[in-house]
C-alpha cells in the first residue's frame, strides 16, 4: 500500500474517533441537559435529523477508513465492529424512540464506532506493508 493511502487512513481512522466520540458524548449526555435545552435554544439537538446525521457521517467515515485499513492488513474485523455499532445505532433510533434508555444505547454503539478505529490503527501499525 502507498504511503498516501496509509496516511489517508490514518486521518480516516482519527476522524472517525473523533465523530464517534463526540457522538457518544452527545447521546450520553442529552438525557442529562434535556430539560435545560429549550431554555437555551438547543432543543434541536434531540431531533431525528441531528442523529441520522451523525450516523451518515459516522457511516460514511467508517466505511471510507475501514476499507483503506483492509487493503492493509486485510482482516475485516474492524469493519465489522463498525458496522455493528451502525446496527446498534440505527435499530435503537428505530426500535427505542423516546424510551429513557435510548441515548444511552446508541452511545455504547457510538463507543462500538470507536473502538473499531482504535482496532483498525492498531491492525495498521502492526502491518509490514504499511510502515505507519
Amino acid at each position: 500500500m502507498d504511503q498516501c493511502k496509509a496516511d489517508t487512513t490514518v486521518v480516516l481512522d482519527r476522524a472517525g474517533m473523533s465523530a464517534s466520540i463526540v457522538c457518544a458524548v452527545h447521546c450520553a449526555l442529552l438525557p442529562l441537559v434535556l430539560m435545560i435545552l429549550p431554555a437555551l435554544g438547543l432543543a434541536w439537538l434531540d431531533s431525528a435529523w441531528v442523529d441520522w446525521t451523525m450516523v451518515a457521517v459516522a457511516a460514511g467515515i467508517a466505511f471510507t477508513a475501514h476499507r483503506g485499513g483492509y487493503a492493509t492488513h486485510s482482516r475485516c474485523l474492524p469493519a465489522g465492529v463498525a458496522l455493528l455499532g451502525i446496527l446498534v445505532i440505527i435499530t435503537t433510533i428505530c426500535v427505542l424512540k423516546g424510551s429513557a434508555s435510548q441515548h444511552y444505547i446508541q452511545a455504547s454503539g457510538a463507543l462500538m464506532i470507536t473502538g473499531s478505529h482504535f482496532l483498525n490503527r492498531c491492525m495498521c501499525r502492526k502491518c509490514v506493508s504499511c510502515g505507519n
